[in-house]
This record gives C-alpha cells, sequence and structure tokens, in this order.
C-alpha cells in the first residue's frame, strides 16, 4: 500500500479531473457514450488521475491497483483477480462496447 488513506466513495476533491477527463473525450455526453457514465469524483478513474498528480511519488511506487471487489478475490485466489466488467463501467476508464481499457 503506498498511498496512505485510500479514497472511498464519499471523496468529492476530483472535479477538476472529472471535468478534464470530459473534455479531453469531447464532453459528458460522449464520455458516457463509452464509459457507460458521465465522470462522478468518486469513480476510479479520477481518483487515479488526482493521486497521479498531487502524489507523483506513489503513483509510481504502485505495483497495482484494485478496487475493493478485486482485491479481496485477489486475497482468497493468491494472485492478482481482474476487475470485473461490471466494476470496471464504474471507473469511467473501460469503453463498454469494446471491453477495451
Amino acid at each position: 500500500f503506498v498511498v496512505e488513506n485510500s479514497p472511498i466513495w464519499m471523496d468529492s476533491s476530483t472535479s477538476s479531473q472529472c471535468r478534464f477527463l470530459e473534455n479531453t473525450v469531447g464532453g459528458p455526453q460522449k464520455l458516457a457514450e463509452i464509459t457507460g457514465s458521465t465522470a462522478y469524483e468518486r469513480f476510479t478513474g479520477n481518483q487515479i488521475a488526482k493521486i497521479y498528480q498531487t502524489k507523483r511519488e506513489s503513483y509510481n511506487e504502485c505495483e497495482r491497483i484494485s478496487l475493493v471487489s478485486s482485491f479481496l478475490a485477489s486475497l482468497f485466489i493468491g494472485d492478482y483477480a481482474p476487475i470485473d466488467y461490471s466494476d470496471g463501467s464504474g471507473m469511467n476508464l473501460l469503453n463498454i462496447v469494446k471491453k477495451d481499457w
């Protein structure tokens, strides 16, 4: 664990990252077409972007980023578990049509 205080679903500190993501792909509607949702502050992709921008050293030290669901599965199977597509769609990082990250 390289980030001491992991963000939780109630975190709303990533508004600038959300707007940047939406603007980068062509607006909120285009982002929703690609990922299944407009950008929300609690979504993992925006949280990762904030850590990348504000805690670059921690980001660079990180080997893997997991959601709670895949992290727990990883503990049970003793290896990295993939992120489920339904969880991935709530990250703003997955193209839900192509199933491509």
